[in-house]
């Protein structure tokens, strides 16, 4: 009977021992956040792995830059805990517990293409409403662009 019995246990505990792996191992997650309009399908510009410790209860300074990596300031951040990361976490028992950070940007170069003559710039600058813009949008410039209109209508 002692026999029978440690072989069941053994048995027992092989089974939960791969049950909590599997378990373990498939509970990803995902969370996606969206910075100005997003950019799901923009160009890939950071991916890495974050590093956590104690199952995440100390994070590192995990800081990133959206600016630095994403002028444009429209990105859509994926953070998620794949497979890959799931098992890296098992091995250690939690005590090392990465995740993928993506980050994805918006193109605006292709949304910028505009061309202009010079009697467009002209007529944009000669615009009221330009001046009124430049007095919101940048007003430490203001100076600069009303003695470009006053040279521009002298011409």
């Amino acid at each position: 009977m002692g026999r029978i019995g440690n072989l069941a246990t053994r048995r027992v505990l092989a089974v939960a021992s791969v049950a909590s792996v599997a378990v373990a191992a498939g509970a990803c997650f995902e969370h996606n956040y969206t910075i100005g309009v997003g950019a799901p399908a923009g160009v890939l510009v950071h991916d890495e792995w974050r590093h956590h410790w104690l199952g995440g209860l100390i994070d590192p300074n995990n800081e990133l830059m959206l600016s630095e990596v994403c002028p444009s300031g429209n990105a859509t951040i994926e953070s998620e805990m794949t497979f890959l990361n799931g098992l890296v976490s098992v091995l250690t028992s939690g005590i090392y517990s990465p995740t993928t950070v993506r980050v994805r940007c918006a193109d605006t170069r292709a949304a910028l293409d505009i061309n202009l003559d010079v009697h467009d710039v002209a007529r944009i600058v000669r615009d009221p409403a330009f001046l009124s813009w430049v007095g919101t949008a940048a007003p430490e410039r203001l100076a600069e662009v009303k003695a470009a209109q006053l040279d521009l209508l002298a011409d």
